[in-house]
């Protein structure tokens, strides 16, 4: 039996722990944020597994849509954007990446039949990265990537382009900050190259990262040249005049 003050410690412990696992989860729980424009969705955030339900259901209620954009991600639950991506392909979508999509969300990019970036950001802040699969430390999980067969399913979304040595280096990364990094190819004016492989063992901006003397257009990481404005624009918050003046020189 407890006294009544060792009861009272016990509940108010409980109540830590219980508030504390929900703080956890609820990130976990709430996956991408989806907001539908007419017969565009937009898909930003962390990717959890309770997202391919989601986009299942946004097509499900709309069999019109036809543009699909990833914004600010991640990434997160590998086989979520494998899903994804085979849903996007199979509904013969358009993808356009705004700001950055990284990992299981460059899956989903993939996905698209028709693949392209937007003009919402600056195009040096505008990229797909990719890498391979990691355990919760953030280390290469080697066995996941090869029972996934991550290798084969990129060169075949890739429609075939994608650089076989270049791919086994990325799924190859032995750190979740790295990525090989594609933006649109007219950044190479301005900085020389518009690929650039970072290892992830050093913190750094993406364009210093390695280049890679190649583009997202010849590797079938996009289909076309164009940059579209996604149709919320005119909403998202204003960039830094430091940044803008940087969007400008590209």
């Amino acid at each position: 039996m407890f006294s009544p003050m060792q009861q009272t410690t016990l509940r108010q412990l409980c109540f830590v722990a219980i508030l504390g696992l929900a703080t956890l989860a609820g990130p976990a729980a709430h996956g991408m944020d989806l907001a539908t424009h007419g017969n565009t969705i937009i898909l930003s955030g962390p990717v959890t597994a309770a997202d391919l339900a989601k986009v299942k259901d946004a097509f499900s209620a709309n069999p019109k849509i036809d543009l699909v954009v990833l914004r600010n991600s991640h990434g997160g639950d590998a086989w979520t954007g494998y899903r994804v991506g085979e849903l996007l392909r199979n509904a013969g979508v358009t993808t356009a990446v705004s700001g950055y999509c990284i990992s299981s969300c460059s899956r989903m990019f993939l996905g698209g039949k028709t693949r392209l970036f937007t003009d919402d950001y600056p195009a040096d802040r505008t990229y797909v990265g990719f890498h391979g699969h990691y355990d919760a430390t953030g280390n290469l999980d080697s066995q996941s990537v090869s029972k996934a067969g991550l290798y084969n399913w990129i060169i075949k979304y890739s429609d075939g382009k994608a650089d076989p040595d270049l791919v086994l280096r990325w799924i190859a990364i032995p750190k979740n900050k790295g990525a090989a990094n594609f933006l649109h190819p007219d950044v190479n004016a301005a900085l020389g190259h518009s690929v650039f492989f970072c290892d992830g063992l050093t913190a750094q901006k993406v364009t210093r990262c390695e280049p890679i003397a190649t583009n997202a257009l010849e590797r079938g990481v996009i289909t076309d040249l164009r940059r579209i404005a996604s149709p919320d624009q005119d909403t998202l918050p204003a960039l830094p005049a430091r940044q803008r003046a940087g969007a400008k020189a590209l």
